[in-house]
């Protein structure tokens, strides 16, 4: 069954890539791009959305840099939606894009590159600040730190959700990996988080 889906996606997934790529591709030569380069278009658009999305999902980007990458996944795939439909309704009423659409498509190259590059500053800080903690502090107390961070994090889920997150959730929010993430959790479920927090804060 899974197998099964796994290709059913990659079959929807390139048939969708190929149709919105030959989309924007059009709306670029449409918008005065010369024919050779309008597929640069499309690969603008998706690797900027892809660029957001590996930041968005993947906990070395935690803070900033997720919440970022998480912005500007979202506008490029709305973008790309909704630069499908604009070339598609041009092209179905044999219509002349009109002058505020030139511009705006104009502006999507400078203004997705100056997006990436901003991202890939704060993914780098965000690394930079990860291993100067690392460094500066002890493992036991970057650890201890870690676990108190975890259980705090877990405890504002439950007051704001009624439940514990789990230990896929809580890591993101706590920045932390999968075993504190585990170990919190399992801290709070024993009913023994309250005291533990305090002793720490203390």
């Amino acid at each position: 069954m899974r197998s099964v889906l796994f290709v059913l996606l990659a079959v929807v997934a390139g048939a969708a890539a190929v149709l919105s790529f030959d989309a924007l591709r059009g709306l670029a030569i449409d918008s005065g791009f010369s024919p050779a380069l309008g597929w640069l278009l499309p690969v603008v658009v998706d690797a900027g959305a892809a660029a957001g999305t590996l930041a968005w999902i993947k906990r070395e980007a935690a803070g900033r840099a997720q919440a970022f990458g998480r912005v500007l996944a979202l506008v490029l795939y709305t973008l790309s939606v909704g630069g499908n439909a604009v070339s598609h309704g041009l092209s179905a009423y044999g219509l002349r894009p009109p002058w505020w659409l030139v511009v705006v498509v104009s502006g999507v190259a400078p203004a997705v590159l100056g997006a990436v590059v901003h991202l890939a500053v704060l993914v780098g800080q965000a690394g930079v600040s990860g291993r100067v903690s690392e460094v500066s502090a002890p493992s036991g107390e970057v650890a201890a730190s870690a676990r108190t961070r975890a259980i705090e994090a877990a405890e504002k889920h439950r007051t704001e959700h009624g439940e514990l997150p789990s230990i896929r959730a809580l890591m993101p929010l706590a920045d932390v990996g999968k075993g504190t993430a585990a170990d919190a959790l399992s801290t709070l479920r024993n009913g023994v988080s309250d005291d533990l927090s305090e002793d720490v804060r203390a």
